[in-house]
């Protein structure tokens, strides 16, 4: 399968963050998330863009793709994602943090959440991406309809999405937690305008796993062994979904949850964006 055309399919229309293992001012790894001084948010359009990338941060040492949650109908400027009325879809997404050594535990967790979609009729959208040391449930955007996402912003629809099904298996994560020696073991609502979630086929960040894709039908088959960069197995078909078929219960959260509890502005950078810094940083080096 190819690495770069499934990052391509992920991260098409979402904004994306490139990290790379060169460290900033901070101490901490890079990551590009602007082009052109800062005017442009980075995007991927297709499997070239990715080697162009590599390519031009190639001294950085790139090691890992990310994009957003969220689907945005315009990718041209920095407003364009930081107005919230640009995005158009979102794809829903249960952060289960862990420690690899805990990854029975992670699993137990994500299949429970598989199985509260089902029991709410969602069984043709879901997958679970291993991205690391934990993993992700992710509810394919287009399960919720246009004309839903339509009336209520679609951000919104995933948090409550995640929230409500959180509250209603709080006392099944605390049971299984309290049971095992997973201490670390959290689920948690990263649905908010810049969270970064880690395309299928990236490395993970630090660790030499993949982030490999996992129907939910294999979730008993699984081991971390399927993540391993010279044999890994990955589930091709995590993009299917069913139009519309989380309508219902994102209909039902949004009315017990609400939307986010606040909705803040985008972060003011306080130095230089990042590619002209890196740019000076260039010069320098001649």
């Amino acid at each position: 399968m190819d690495v770069r055309c499934e990052i391509a399919r992920f991260a098409k229309e979402r904004w994306v963050g490139l990290r790379c293992s060169e460290k900033g001012r901070d101490g901490r790894p890079l990551i590009i998330r602007y082009m052109g001084g800062g005017r442009f948010p980075l995007k991927i359009d297709g499997p070239s863009d990715i080697v162009k990338l590599m390519r031009r941060y190639g001294w950085l040492d790139p090691r890992a793709f990310y994009a957003t949650a969220n689907i945005y109908r315009n990718l041209n400027s920095v407003e364009d994602v930081s107005d919230l009325s640009n995005i158009v879809s979102c794809t829903a997404t249960w952060d289960i943090d862990n420690d690899l050594e805990g990854w029975k535990d992670t699993i137990a967790v994500a299949k429970q959440i598989v199985s509260f979609l089902e029991d709410n009729g969602i069984s043709q959208s879901v997958f679970v991406k291993w991205s690391g040391e934990g993993c992700h449930v992710h509810l394919h955007h287009k399960s919720i309809s246009p004309e839903l996402a339509g009336r209520t912003n679609p951000l919104d629809l995933a948090y409550t999405l995640v929230e409500y099904v959180n509250l209603k298996l709080n006392l099944k994560y605390k049971t299984l937690t309290s049971n095992s020696f997973s201490s670390r073991l959290v689920v948690e609502n990263e649905m908010d305008p810049q969270r970064l979630f880690s395309c299928p086929l990236t490395l993970h960040s630090r660790l030499d796993r993949v982030c490999v894709c996992i129907s939910p039908n294999d979730l008993d088959r699984f081991t971390p062994e399927w993540t391993l960069p010279d044999g890994y197995r990955h589930y091709g078909g995590w993009d299917r979904y069913v139009v519309g078929e989380a309508d219902q219960l994102a209909s039902r959260a949004y009315e017990t949850v609400g939307p986010r509890p606040s909705k803040p502005k985008l972060k003011k950078r306080r130095h230089l964006p990042l590619d002209v810094e890196i740019n000076r940083f260039m010069r320098l080096k001649v």
